[in-house]
């Protein structure tokens, strides 16, 4: 039967060091008042709170990964799957807020309005990928819009409704044309069975023959009439919008398809028109309407698998902005460089002129943290500007004054608070985000639209090999990468319209600038290379989506790229060469699968983005917080490692003369007691003595193996200096005396273990979980003090983490503390790792009053590794008794 613990001195030792001290001495604790249900169920009710967790974190994470590979493109499901597998999801996320509560005395209850606000923002992802039984109005204003209705307003418009009525930002007043009012147009005109006929006719890679179906398409709704209803509803918003802005406004009417500006963005695809006076509404809302089946949006819908999908249009009606300067914030960097980097291009006048690329803007580079600041500045030359015309509808091209071609379109604080609403965006949406912005005749800023960013990576950043250069002329040598990827083939010149017709598959797209026409020809193309334009314009969208390779504002490339001439792009290093260069030219990129480019597809991928990107990682950082929780699996992430917490201190808050108590029969000196919750001891658990052969909890019984090893001793003198002794006497002197024969407790069950020893100057506490479900398992561990001097316990720490970091453990040691953990080990190693552990701290006994020099530290790494348990020949010590 166990005696009481020495660790390492007999007690005839303890009494020469400490002699009649240890009789004045007061041992009495203070005792712990008890829960009203006792200590046992108590206990108990935690042990089981704690399992309850452990079940619902692997619930939700399975059923987190199942999601996530259908995103691969591979399998066929529904909005029914997306809405029951998110509430399995929400549903286990729940247990674990309420269960952790339970373990934490509801220290953990921001936990809870953090988990319902994800759940609004997955709801309403949902909820936008359905329709709803409710009639949709013919015309909604736009402050009664937002994502919830984003199959009725497409989603530009679902975008900027979140924006205005829910971020509370800046954006034009206006209202919205739903697909309501598209679909009662094709009614009312029996269109909808004539252009399904066209549409199924649709040949992409015949140009002539794509030109005559999209020019009969386009004849069907340009000739359409506008049902009484529908015009009736308009005019009634626009006086409304007339009465809120006191005067009557020219709009601007922006294309809103249902699957623009969503996981597709549509750049350049359908059309805006700008400075439109009430009396031209109808025909050119016609005209936006007719969009959808221009050469090139029909080309971009065939290629994303949507060609036969029932198409709607609505259409964002907005108050005409007179812009002083306009642009495109970008809010990481879209060709994969670094992610807390924003990008933002802006030019005088109106938008139209930066996203097509018809010159070189303003190109900044901001910086997201620790604040918003500028960190680059590339000013470009702007000799025009569009303007909107006075007194008619449309637009107009001025010159800007020579002085003002090179002056920033932008001010300092202007930038700086695109750069806040940017961040401010990419929080609310869940990712990185395109946005467009006006600056008002009165300096006011207006976000006009913010979309998904498409962004890519350098296929190929490795050193070009020496000898390319001598083999193949470098035609041009600098530009901007609107796409990176190497690609070979003819150039092909875009000079006209007409030469689109003509472009060949596999050809090289060379241009003076970056239109998105030529998104028509842009599935073809091997590569992109363009004298004008930047990577924010529509055209190089359209090439990150298709992946493209692509260069633009090369300056010459019309010049000195001839037709017909075979040339490598390289757009990773910013080179054109003359011919094929083999060593450089990548495998094809296989194609993203059709179905992963659908519209529920694109659901899922905005439903996962509150459910699966783990932003805590790292438990010991300041923002590992409730608060910090952005999505499910931070929820769950949090509360796993909360709950180990709650159940690593649970020892400390047993009251120990109001449980039922075991003591382990041993004759090593711990004085083991064990509290059985169930599973953990066979046969009778209220017995007074068990013997070790009756443990049946399987952390207990692997950490008892390494503790009972026959090769580790907790008895026995050491060979001690007289600096160690020294340093132990003096610290009996100065502090308050320990138990020597403290009670060392485990809380087991079959498949968890609490222990907490208390030997001496030092504790040692672990908590560990083993079972079959690897995701479940995990080891923590925790070592303090010591008899020596704060020297000699910190080398004994560090022996200790340098041991368990060879073990596979994270491992943090500060001053004379060890941290350790383990994790998702499967269950064999799992019972491995507690057996060494086990036999690490008997080990580790009193080696603080032997390390008298850190050079030690190595060596008994080294001998522990090498199972010399006993460090037989350590150095630097000697006998004493």
């Amino acid at each position: 039967m166990a005696g009481g613990p020495t660790f390492g001195l007999t007690r005839s030792s303890c009494r020469c060091f400490w002699g009649n001290i240890l009789k004045i001495l007061n041992f009495l604790k203070r005792k712990k008042s008890s829960p009203p249900e006792g200590w046992e169920n108590f206990l108990r009710n935690k042990h089981q709170s704690f399992k309850d967790l452990l079940e619902a974190n692997n619930a939700a994470l399975r059923v987190m990964s199942r999601m996530e590979a259908k995103l691969a493109g591979d399998f066929v499901f529904d909005m029914e799957y997306i809405r029951s597998r998110s509430e399995i999801i929400f549903q286990a996320s729940q247990t674990l807020v309420e269960q952790l509560n339970a373990l934490g005395d509801n220290r953990y209850a921001e936990l809870h309005p953090v988990l319902e606000n994800i759940k609004i923002r997955i709801q309403n992802e949902i909820q936008a990928g359905t329709t709803s039984g409710e009639k949709i109005p013919l015309v909604l204003p736009l402050s009664q819009v937002d994502r919830r209705l984003l199959m009725a307003v497409g989603g530009k418009n679902a975008n900027l409704g979140e924006i205005k009525n829910r971020l509370r930002l800046p954006t034009p007043d206006g209202f919205v044309l739903t697909t309501e009012a598209y679909h009662l147009v094709l009614a009312e005109n029996q269109l909808a069975e004539r252009l399904g006929q066209i549409l199924e006719k649709v040949e992409v890679n015949d140009v002539a023959q794509l030109l005559d179906q999209s020019r009969l398409l386009q004849e069907l709704v340009l000739a359409a009439q506008i049902p009484s209803q529908l015009s009736r509803a308009v005019h009634e918003q626009y006086l409304h919008l007339a009465e809120r802005l006191r005067y009557e406004p020219q709009l601007a009417l922006r294309s809103s398809g249902l699957y623009e500006d969503q996981e597709l963005s549509f750049a350049g695809q359908f059309l805006t028109v700008l400075n439109v006076p009430v009396t031209e509404f109808f025909p050119n809302y016609l005209k936006v309407l007719a969009s959808q089946f221009s050469p090139s949006a029909l080309v971009y819908l065939h290629e994303k698998g949507l060609i036969r999908q029932e198409l709607a249009m609505s259409v964002g009606c907005l108050a005409m902005v007179p812009a002083r300067a306009s642009g495109v914030l970008f809010t990481v960097d879209p060709l994969g460089g670094r992610q807390e980097a924003m990008v933002l291009d802006a030019a005088w006048g109106l938008g139209p002129s930066v996203v097509e690329g018809a010159l070189t803007p303003d190109h900044y580079t901001l910086g997201k943290k620790p604040e918003i600041k500028i960190l680059e500045r590339r000013l470009g030359n702007k000799p025009i500007r569009l303007i909107a015309a006075v007194n008619k509808e449309g637009l107009t091209s001025e010159a800007v004054p020579a002085a003002d071609q090179f002056q920033p379109a932008l001010t300092t604080e202007e930038l700086l608070q695109l750069g806040r609403y940017g961040v401010q965006l990419e929080e609310h949406f869940g990712g990185p985000q395109d946005i467009e912005f006006a600056v008002n005749l009165e300096g006011q800023l207006l976000l006009l639209q913010s979309r998904p960013l498409t962004l890519l990576k350098p296929g190929n950043e490795s050193e070009l090999p020496p000898e390319i250069q001598g083999r193949h002329p470098v035609l041009i040598d600098h530009g901007s990468v609107a796409c990176f990827g190497v690609a070979a083939g003819p150039v092909f010149i875009i000079r006209q319209d007409e030469d689109l017709a003509r472009f060949p598959p596999g050809a090289v797209l060379v241009a003076r600038h970056t239109s998105s026409r030529y998104g028509i020809v842009l599935h073809k193309a091997s590569a992109l290379v363009v004298d004008i334009g930047s990577a924010t314009s529509h055209l190089a969208i359209l090439a990150r989506e298709f992946k493209v390779p692509s260069l633009v504002d090369t300056e010459k490339a019309t010049q000195v790229l001839q037709n017909g001439q075979e040339v490598t792009i390289d757009a990773d290093h910013l080179r054109v060469y003359q011919g094929r260069v083999e060593a450089l030219i990548a495998a094809k990129r296989e194609k993203p699968s059709l179905l992963a480019e659908t519209p529920i597809y694109a659901t899922l991928r905005r439903v996962l983005r509150w459910i699966t990107p783990l932003n805590l990682t790292d438990p010991t950082l300041s923002n590992f917080t409730p608060a910090s929780c952005k999505t499910l699996h931070d929820i769950a992430r949090f509360a796993h490692q909360m709950a180990i917490t709650e159940m690593f201190d649970l020892g400390e808050r047993v009251g120990r003369d109001q449980v039922n108590l075991v003591q382990l029969k041993t004759t090593i000196p711990l004085n083991l007691y064990l509290i059985d919750l169930g599973g953990g001891i066979d046969g009778d658990r209220r017995a007074k003595f068990v013997s070790p052969d009756a443990i049946a909890s399987i952390p207990m019984k692997a950490l008892w193996r390494g503790i009972s090893y026959p090769g580790v001793s907790w008895a026995g003198p050491i060979p001690i200096d007289m600096r160690g002794l020294y340093s132990v006497v003096s610290r009996s002197l100065t502090g308050p005396m320990p138990d020597f024969w403290a009670r060392t407790l485990a809380i087991i069950s079959q498949n968890y273990l609490n222990y907490n020893s208390r030997l001496g100057y030092h504790f040692a506490t672990l908590n560990a979980f083993i079972s079959e479900v690897r995701n479940d398992n995990y080891i923590s561990f925790r070592f303090q003090g010591g008899a020596a001097d704060q020297t000699r316990r910190g080398r004994r720490a560090q022996f200790l983490g340098a041991v368990l970091a060879r073990l596979d453990f994270e491992v943090e040691v500060t001053g004379d503390l060890v941290v350790a953990r383990l994790w998702k080990y499967p269950r064999p190693l799992m019972e491995e790792k507690l057996d060494l552990v086990g036999r690490l701290m008997g080990c580790a006994r009193q080696r603080d009053m032997v390390m008298a020099d850190g050079a030690q530290v190595d060596w008994y790494v080294e001998a522990f590794l090498a199972e010399n348990y006993r460090f037989a020949g350590e150095p630097g010590a000697h006998p004493t008794s």
